[in-house]
C-alpha cells in the first residue's frame, strides 16, 4: 500500500474547513498531519486552477489513496468530477469518499461488486452535486435581480488606486519599457485588477 492522503476544499474564506479535517483523521487516524491539503477555493475551478490540489496531483503515485468528505470536492460539474475519477483511475490511485461508505471498504474476491456499486453512486452523487451548483446560481441571480429592481444593488466594489501614477506609466509599458508584471508590482495590483484599469483607462483615452 502506498501514501494516505486527505483533500480539503472549502469554497470561500469564510468557511471553516475543520469538520472535513476531523472527519478525515476520525476515519484514518494515522494519516500524517502534512498529508492533508487544504485549501480555500471555489470548486468552479479547474484543478490546475487549485494551487493545492494542482500540487497534490504531482505528488500522487500508483497505489496511494485520496481521502475526500464528499464528491464535490474534486469539482462541482458532473463532466469535471468525472474526467477527475478517471485521471485518478488512470494513475492508479484509490479514491475514500467519507460521504459513500462502499468507497472505505476492502471486499477481496468482490472487487467488481464493489465497483459496480461505487460507480452507480457515484453516478448519483455527481448529478446532485451538479444540481446543487445550478441551484446555487439561480439564487444568487435572482437575489441579484431583486436588489437591482429594489435599487441596492451596486455590483462588485471597484478596487482604488492612483490613477495619476497609472496613466504615467501606461505609455511605458505600451512602448515596452517595462513589463505587465513590473508594472503591476508598481501599482501594487493583480492580474486581474490590473487588467480592468488597463480596459479602463483605454476606453477613456480613445
Amino acid at each position: 500500500m502506498g501514501e494516505r492522503y486527505g483533500y480539503v476544499r472549502v469554497s470561500d474564506k469564510d468557511q471553516n474547513p475543520d469538520r472535513q479535517i476531523e472527519g478525515i483523521k476520525k476515519q484514518y487516524p494515522n494519516i500524517q498531519e502534512d498529508n492533508i491539503f487544504i485549501e480555500k477555493i471555489s470548486g468552479k475551478k479547474g484543478v490546475d486552477e487549485r494551487p493545492e490540489y494542482a500540487v497534490l496531483r504531482r505528488v500522487l503515485r500508483t497505489g496511494d489513496e485520496l481521502v475526500i468528505d464528499a464528491l464535490d470536492r474534486l469539482g462541482r460539474k458532473k463532466a469535471d468530477i468525472k474526467a477527475e475519477l478517471e485521471y485518478l483511475k488512470g494513475k492508479g490511485v484509490i479514491l475514500r469518499i467519507l460521504l459513500i461508505p462502499t468507497t472505505l471498504v476492502e471486499m477481496e474476491g468482490q472487487a467488481w461488486v464493489m465497483d459496480m456499486m461505487n460507480n452507480l453512486l457515484i453516478e448519483v452523487y455527481s448529478s446532485i452535486a451538479e444540481q446543487e451548483l445550478v441551484e446555487k446560481e439561480r439564487r444568487q441571480r435572482a437575489g441579484i435581480e431583486e436588489a437591482k429592481k429594489r435599487g441596492v444593488y451596486k455590483g462588485r466594489k471597484p478596487i482604488e488606486y492612483d490613477e495619476s501614477k497609472f496613466a504615467e506609466l501606461y505609455p511605458r509599458w505600451r512602448s515596452g519599457g517595462i513589463k505587465a508584471k513590473e508594472f503591476m508590482q508598481l501599482m501594487d495590483l493583480k492580474p486581474n485588477t490590473f487588467y480592468r484599469a488597463v480596459a479602463r483607462y483605454e476606453a477613456s483615452t480613445h
